[in-house]
């Protein structure tokens, strides 16, 4: 069976012009990534112009929604700080979220 992928992209409009991660270069990226590893890509989570600084974000609380709910096997993001730019809610994510799940 195929694992059910989620893909999750962010971008602040500071860091999409400074670094380029841009969110159709992440979606681009992952979406290839989820074909290559033969996932079923079942959702897009996206937080254009959202500080990475708060976990709430539209997007991001969509997802974790989704994963409680045992919609998603897989979260692909683009880098670890799409995610958050925190330590504490990156470990929070990790430890409470994705892998409890």
């Amino acid at each position: 069976m195929k694992l059910r992928a989620g893909i999750y992209l962010r971008v602040s409009t500071f860091e999409q012009v400074k670094e380029g991660y841009s969110l159709q270069a992440q979606e681009e990226r992952l979406t290839n990534f989820a074909l290559a590893k033969d996932y079923n890509l079942v959702a897009k989570y996206i937080d254009p112009g959202h500080s990475g600084a708060k976990l709430d974000r539209p997007g991001l609380q969509s997802m974790i929604k989704d994963i409680e709910s045992n919609k998603l096997d897989i979260v692909l993001v683009y880098k670890l700080d799409r995610l958050s730019r925190s330590q504490k809610h990156t470990l929070y994510l990790i430890e409470d979220v994705f892998l409890k799940n």
